[in-house]
């Protein structure tokens, strides 16, 4: 049975005994690290004895690229951030980052879903990404999304369970902003022109919501109560402009970001072609 080579972190907040995502990854043999605020960490420790658990520092928040004028800022983007150095100084080419709200792990099988208890799928992935010299990171799909026929979608957003390369700051990328900030690094990555995302359908997430009435508390729940889709579009097209615009959608407020523009494509690492 293969086993994953590169950590898995979960920024988390508020769902110290609700552990979902880590729950399922330490049933299949994978122990995640949690990446939380200072207040939360013994609540963190004491309810997933499965997990490593560590503390964000202030000064990545404080050195944080933020939204301005948005109070409280949300702190994930500094998680963020913090996570891909930990992994970094850990010796690591890539590292995983989750959310923590998934209910399982899903492969294609015949007309339906197969969930998945082993770590093989992921390894996949990690196979795929060291293939290519340009590739900056590959997300696993909605399970929603799976019955597309395209195993591999390329030049598109990098979200909720993604393998991202450690060595992004190169190329000037950081997590940054308070909204949307999983689209907006996608984005910028691809503007670099050289590098490339992609996403896969050969394994799916399902997800319980954060974003209506009703859902798993914790996390930006509280902020996508108040009014928060708006605000989080209208960040994406003040960052973005020239690739996003904004939508009524399923009657409310989506963001569109506009991939069609990115056309490079992924270079194998046998080839000698490198960037300029």
């Amino acid at each position: 049975m293969d086993t994953m080579r590169y950590p898995v972190y979960i920024p988390t907040r508020g769902r110290a005994s609700r552990q979902m995502t880590a729950g399922i990854l330490v049933s299949m043999g994978v122990r995640p690290t949690l990446v939380v605020e200072d207040a939360e960490h013994d609540a963190y420790a004491a309810a997933n004895p499965g997990c490593d658990v560590i503390v964000w520092q202030q000064s990545y928040f404080d050195e944080y690229e933020k939204t301005p004028g948005l109070e409280p800022h949300p702190t994930t983007g500094a998680a963020h951030n913090y996570a891909w150095d930990h992994a970094r100084n850990a010796g690591y080419s890539h590292h995983w980052i989750m959310d923590d709200n998934f209910n399982g792990f899903f492969v294609r099988k015949d007309a339906g879903f197969l969930r998945v208890d082993v770590q093989t799928p992921f390894t996949w992935h990690e196979d795929f990404i060291e293939k290519w010299q340009n590739l900056a990171g590959i997300c696993l799909t909605m399970r929603s999304f799976q019955r597309n026929t395209r195993p591999i979608m390329v030049n598109t957003r990098l979200y909720c369970a993604t393998l991202y390369r450690n060595d992004l700051d190169q190329y000037g990328i950081k997590w940054r902003r308070g909204l949307n900030d999983d689209t907006i690094v996608s984005l910028d990555i691809l503007k670099t022109g050289w590098l490339c995302t992609a996403e896969s359908r050969m394994l799916g997430i399902g997800k319980l919501g954060t974003s209506r009435k009703n859902r798993i508390a914790g996390g930006m729940t509280d902020f996508y109560a108040d009014g928060g889709f708006l605000r989080k579009s209208a960040e994406l097209v003040r960052v973005h402009p020239d690739c996003a615009r904004t939508e009524v959608r399923f009657g409310r407020i989506h963001h569109v970001a506009d991939y069609g523009k990115f056309k490079q494509q992924l270079i194998p690492v046998s080839s000698r072609q490198t960037v300029s």
